[in-house]
């Protein structure tokens, strides 16, 4: 006779995936550019095509001590599961050019350009609850053939400060 328990399942738990931890930002880790191809992302000296182009960037994160602490032992996910995070500290996230692009002069904003896989505008999102760190956004706009995107990707915290990362996308063929 072999004995079992089943912990109950906890509120929020969505398709057997763990809740959202609680953490802070503190940065921006990187930021890359789609497609990803040959084991790689994109780099400045490739050429894509602006349909398979993606701008993309994973915030740096610190988790909160006890947030939601682990699992118990013996307690599974499905394999599916992508931890998610809830960080309220993220005032707002902007892309500045640091260059003309597609028509639009150094020191824009193009934030209400990208838009994330569910239709949201990059600069319509104010509240960062069950999120990746990894943020995937397509470009709404189509520049001159073999444009790059240069750009000042900003993190502003509630706290008042702010982190920055610069990046320079792959050159962009639109036809």
């Amino acid at each position: 006779m072999t004995a079992s328990c089943i912990d109950s399942v906890e509120p929020g738990n969505v398709d057997g995936c763990p809740r959202p931890k609680e953490a802070d930002a503190v940065g921006i880790k990187a930021v890359f550019f789609s497609p990803y191809k040959n084991n790689r992302y994109a780099i400045a000296s490739d050429t894509v095509s602006l349909a398979e182009f993606g701008f993309n960037f994973e915030l740096e994160i610190q988790v909160k001590e006890n947030s939601n602490s682990g699992s118990l032992p013996g307690q599974a996910f499905a394999l599916s599961c992508i931890q998610s995070f809830n960080i309220r500290n993220i005032s707002d996230i902007t892309v500045i050019l640091t260059a003309p692009f597609a028509g639009l002069p150094i020191g824009t904003d193009i934030s209400y350009l990208l838009f994330t896989p569910d239709k949201k505008r990059l600069s319509e999102l104010k509240e960062f609850e069950a999120i990746s760190v990894y943020f995937g956004t397509s470009l709404e706009t189509t520049p001159a053939n073999y444009s790059q995107l240069k750009t000042r990707t900003f993190l502003f915290l509630k706290n008042g400060t702010q982190t920055f990362i610069d990046s320079t996308s792959p050159y962009l063929k639109t036809n």
